[in-house]
């Protein structure tokens, strides 16, 4: 690339102010008693001036943390109950079947306390997400048979498990659904299922994390048959409703989100059974508060990462150890357990972390475990090192950034458990939806992975495609061959969510299905492909401080449709400047730290700054336009726990950097 075509990549248009009536700001801050630049973020964030309804937003009623009514249907509700009344009742034995991530593993947790606490013998298995993927799993299936389970509950899935759940029916278990993701034309023949489109009246629930649903059943179990909620488990439900909120990145205008990650959040950092402490401490890279937005970079991450590449056949802990961890209580013998778990997590993590600490507490039980999954993150890395390498080439032939409208990319044989990592850096790099395609050893079938800008539901688009398919065909587009014990059986793959979905098709299928979502991408209009840092205000260097950051968190918490906010800085001048980030990642990866200040104004202050993923960008702004080159930062901002001095804290997360005009 040429140094005129990346000066014009590096002043992008990602850029935009938000306008405000200065009458609309002045009746904000008025009525909620904050000043201006507040009542702006407010504004922004809740998309209107009504300070009413602002107010009833940002403290949502405290009733919706009891309220159930909304998450399916009566009848279905009712018949999930009452099996559950049976199975108590019979001592059946229960078989939690959950998505293998965050969402996925929090649901599992609550629906197996929830359940043990009644007195019903419980047990969770997750599908091998590198090789079956998501959902209800045949092989699992086939365990509950063997052992005399005559009852699944799925979590985080299901709605699509057509054929999974006609199997399950087959070998004589029942299957409750419990889920979150949008129905399909078909509904599977499960016993009950609890989802909120289930309802044909319009709800909060339809927005909320398919934790939320689980641990609102246990609500409406306990309800129902009318038995007290422990305090733990109450506390329990909310903690993991919040991290399963915070990994599907549920929409904050919500109330149900609000007061369930605001909750949630609280009850996680002063809640004293022994799992939660170690992951806690896991998971604190920080002094201070936790705040919801942190644990999206911290605790998210540790709940995810188990699923991607776990594989108990190989010995590698996979979502289960997340569920262990999450169900210990109080006492020695589970501070114990937790120091196992601590453990191997820091050996999934031991690139980050300093491993002072390293415990010898039942190390025998632990070494072997801790060795392999060393062995087989280190692999990891380096696979994922390598498909970023590839695709960098992929993209070189077989994308048109400047006239594609979706960017879609070919591999063979990338790990189908990280793949979502990478489609989510091409959505970013290119601003514009994204899919991952990759064959699988010795299979016919083709692994995709999508992912969306904000205005975009690809959901919606993949799924017409495969309308128009079935139309053409008379048979479905997304399908995969399923291998359980020794049996094949073919079965419908395809799920997600507006903003990030996954599906497997056959490759004699792939070209159709590209060509079809190509024509379908080009009728969407090109006022819903605008992306960009949407920046509150201006701001001085003065007038950022602690306080002014902590004045912030009165509107927490933040997350998808409620920022945090962006601010704008102008004229400054970079110094310094170090790269970090881990030895996998590439050079155009990599993070920056560097100091900042101000050219125009009379005080002189520097103030501490990091740029994740703006090394690249810094090092060129540098070397081709000057050390003294004036630049314009869009931020948001952190408390910095390395600072020494108190005044020395305050530190901008710059998001990017642009020339300022004064430097032409």
């Amino acid at each position: 690339m040429t140094n005129e075509n990346l000066f014009a990549e590096y002043q992008n248009q990602r850029w935009s102010f938000s306008e405000f009536q200065d009458s609309d700001v002045k009746n904000v801050a008025d009525y909620l008693k904050i000043d201006d630049i507040h009542a702006k973020v407010l504004i922004h964030n809740v998309g209107c001036s009504d300070a009413k309804l602002i107010k009833s937003i940002l403290r949502p009623d405290k009733k919706y943390l009891n309220d159930f009514t909304g998450i399916s249907s009566p009848e279905e509700l009712k018949k999930a109950i009452d099996r559950i009344q049976q199975a108590h009742k019979n001592q059946d034995h229960v078989l939690i079947n959950g998505d293998p991530d965050a969402d996925g593993t929090s649901g599992t947790t609550i629906l197996v306390a929830g359940l043990r606490q009644m007195g019903i013998k419980t047990s969770y298995m997750f599908p091998i997400r590198p090789i079956e993927g998501h959902g209800l799993q045949l092989r699992i299936i086939d365990e509950a048979k063997k052992s005399g389970i005559s009852l699944i509950i799925t979590t985080d899935c299901g709605t699509k498990d057509i054929e999974a759940v006609a199997y399950a029916n087959d070998c004589g278990i029942d299957v409750i659904i419990t889920d979150h993701h949008i129905l399909g034309h078909t509904l599977p023949q499960a016993l009950a299922i609890i989802n909120p489109f289930m309802c044909k009246e319009e709800s909060e629930f339809k927005s909320v994390s398919g934790a939320t649903i689980a641990y609102k059943f246990i609500q409406a179990l306990y309800s129902e048959l009318k038995i007290d909620m422990a305090d733990y488990l109450e506390d329990l439900g909310l903690i993991v409703s919040a991290f399963g909120s915070l990994s599907d990145r549920v929409s904050l205008l919500n109330p149900i989100n609000r007061l369930i990650i605001e909750e949630g959040v609280n009850r996680f950092i002063s809640n004293d059974r022994e799992g939660i402490i170690a992951l806690r401490e896991l998971s604190k890279k920080r002094k201070g508060d936790i705040k919801s937005r942190h644990l999206t970079r911290t605790v998210i991450p540790l709940l995810n990462a188990p699923g991607r590449i776990g594989n108990p056949f190989e010995n590698i802990p996979d979502s289960s150890i997340i569920v262990d961890l999450l169900l210990l209580g109080k006492g020695k013998r589970n501070r114990k357990k937790a120091k196992v778990v601590s453990t191997i997590f820091r050996s999934f993590f031991s690139q980050e972390q300093n491993n002072e600490e390293e415990t010898a507490v039942n190390q025998d039980q632990v070494n072997q475990t801790v060795a392999n999954v060393d062995t087989i993150n280190e692999k990891r890395k380096r696979i994922t090192a390598k498909i970023e390498d590839q695709i960098d080439e992929c993209i070189a032939n077989q994308v048109n950034s400047d006239t594609d409208k979706i960017i879609i990319v070919q591999g063979d044989n990338w790990n189908s458990g990280v793949i979502g990592i990478d489609t989510d850096r091409l959505k970013e790099r290119f601003l514009k939806p994204a899919i991952i395609l990759t064959s699988q050893p010795n299979s016919d079938y083709i692994r995709g992975s999508s992912r969306s800008i904000p205005r975009i539901n690809i959901y919606r688009i993949i799924e017409k495609v495969e309308d128009v398919f079935i139309q053409t065909h008379n048979r479905k587009l997304f399908c995969n061959e399923i291998d359980s014990f020794g049996k094949k059986k073919i079965v419908h793959a395809f799920g997600g969510h507006s903003q990030a979905c996954g599906f497997t098709l056959h490759k004699n299928d792939v070209p159709e299905f590209i060509k079809k979502l190509r024509e379908f991408m080009n009728d969407v209009p090109s006022e819903q492909f605008e992306y960009h840092y949407d920046i509150i205000d201006k701001l001085e260097l003065n007038k950022i401080n602690l306080a002014f950051i902590n004045s912030l968190e009165d509107f927490a918490p933040y997350g998808q449709q409620f920022d945090y906010p962006i601010f704008y800085l102008e004229d400054c001048m970079l110094h310094g400047g170090q790269s970090f980030g881990n030895r996998y990642q590439t050079t155009g990866h990599q993070h920056v730290r560097f100091e900042v200040s101000e050219t125009n104004t009379k005080v002189n202050r520097t103030v501490s700054a990091i740029g994740f993923g703006l090394w690249k960008k810094y090092c060129y702004i540098r070397e081709n336009c000057g050390l003294k080159c004036k630049v314009n930062l869009v931020f948001t901002l952190e408390i910095d726990s390395r600072g020494k001095k108190r005044n020395d804290q305050v530190l901008l997360n710059v998001l990017d950097i642009r020339v300022s005009d004064s430097s032409h």
